[in-house]
């Protein structure tokens, strides 16, 4: 995967030399037309002595700052370790392994800096179901769209959904990451129906670094039970990565995905077999074939959209060997027919590997650290907001109410985004984990609670 740079606007007169300071390929035939001569007899004296100055100065900066990220490597090691352990108690309630403590549940508080709610009983609910008036003026619309991005897990869905967990020989949480994940609109967007079946056995999604090593990259493994789909137990996702010192932000080098070894053609999630009649020239016979046809599907997050540059130099030569065999103007338009394939083919891979890139890096920093507020969704106080607001722009409202309303929402930008949120480095996000400017539109798939 080829790392995107633009030329610098400056051209640096005195180099570092070596490493991280060589020059990228991208830029010797911009750099063959700087006359550095011309620039060096445009300074004095002077000023060329504290231009070196300052470049030394610089040098001396780039030290500190490649230390800084040392250090920080070694905090996010402790931190990963740190966190694992919580993360491995999380996956044996999940997994019905083990079951919760008394003091696990007095620990669940009402804060407002963390979102936490506390967990009331069956009395409870039943008293504030009926207390609490069901918001007027809700149009089925209004509805529609609040539920759209977050899917909201009501206490009589979620009750028998676990009664019927504890009933199980296996207890534990069922479909807790397939839920989790759509919830999340991004990943959402690349769940099929004929997903879920198979995303139903996920027992447990790990982050490590690769190497153990933060600035190298982050490996995410998808740990699977026996399925009747693939033979892997882990499926893995790595994103290898390198640190830009003119962005000062690291960036994916490559990804590696684990083949999924499927247990039958049938079986596997990412094609669509279809059968087509074939009839030959001369003995006029039809035969049946039967064709693969990718289709859009989860797994194929497990693969790799963008090869290597080596395998795509090979694939063009065997093409051009091919190609050699035609004459004349057919083998010219043949060249130009299969140009604009290939740019084609670039733009699709380039979109998926993008859409990887946000998928893993919403499931490293927000879904596996926080599944289970992704698991529960939108709390009902989120929504009956959301609605709120929606009915406040739908049917208007007094100008004081929206003058403070607008005090409240500078307010909340000055305030730290405690909501889920997806930053794509070098890039602008295309949305939130529950928000609405994630991936869906027409042909998405709808992902329903089970």
């Amino acid at each position: 995967m080829q790392k995107k740079q633009l030329p610098p606007k400056f051209f640096d007169p005195v180099s570092f030399g070596g490493g991280k300071g060589a020059k990228h390929d991208d830029e010797e035939e911009v750099e063959d037309d700087f006359d550095l001569v011309a620039v060096m007899k445009e300074m004095t004296v002077h000023e060329r002595r504290k231009v070196y100055a300052l470049k030394g100065i610089l040098d001396e900066y780039k030290k500190a700052r490649t230390k800084f990220r040392e250090e920080l490597a070694i905090l996010q090691m402790d931190h990963l370790r740190a966190a694992q352990r919580l993360h491995d108690v999380r996956a044996a309630i999940v997994r019905g392994l083990r079951d919760v403590t008394e003091e696990e549940i007095a620990a669940v508080t009402t804060t407002v800096a963390s979102g936490v709610q506390e967990i009331p009983s069956d009395d409870e609910d039943g008293e504030e179901g009926k207390s609490e008036p069901q918001p007027r003026g809700a149009t089925a619309g209004t509805d529609e769209k609040a539920a759209k991005s977050v899917r909201v897990v009501t206490p009589q869905e979620e009750k028998s959904r676990l009664e019927v967990a504890a009933a199980a020989a296996d207890g534990g949480i069922p479909d807790f990451w397939l839920t989790a994940m759509c919830n999340a609109e991004v990943v959402e967007s690349m769940i099929t129906e004929r997903d879920r079946h198979a995303l139903s056995f996920l027992q447990d999604i790990v982050m490590e670094y690769v190497e153990d090593d933060p600035q190298k990259g982050v490996r995410l493994n998808f740990h699977f039970a026996p399925n009747e789909y693939f033979t892997n137990t882990v499926l893995s996702k790595t994103y290898r990565m390198s640190f830009n010192e003119d962005s000062g932000e690291f960036e994916i080098d490559s990804m590696k995905s684990t083949p999924v070894e499927w247990k039958s053609p049938e079986k596997n999630l990412t094609v669509i077999l279809k059968k087509k009649k074939q009839r030959h020239k001369k003995s006029k016979s039809i035969r049946v074939v039967t064709q693969e046809e990718k289709c859009p599907s989860f797994f194929t997050l497990f693969t790799d959209p963008c090869r290597d540059d080596d395998d795509e130099d090979d694939d063009h030569d065997d093409d051009n060997g091919k190609e050699g065999k035609h004459s004349g103007d057919a083998g010219k338009k043949g060249d130009k027919g299969d140009d604009e394939d290939d740019d084609d083919d670039d733009d699709e891979e380039e979109a998926e590997a993008e859409l990887h890139i946000e998928v893993g890096q919403l499931l490293m920093e927000e879904i596996v650290p926080k599944a289970a507020f992704f698991y529960t969704g939108k709390s009902v106080d989120q929504t009956a907001q959301a609605l709120h607001n929606q009915i406040q722009i739908q049917f208007g409202g007094d100008d004081d109410d929206d003058d403070e309303d607008e005090d409240d929402n500078e307010e909340d930008d000055d305030a730290p985004n405690t909501q889920p949120r997806l930053i794509q480095h070098g890039r602008k996000g295309r949305g939130g984990a529950g928000g609405s400017g994630g991936r869906g539109g027409k042909g998405k798939q709808e992902c329903k609670q089970q």
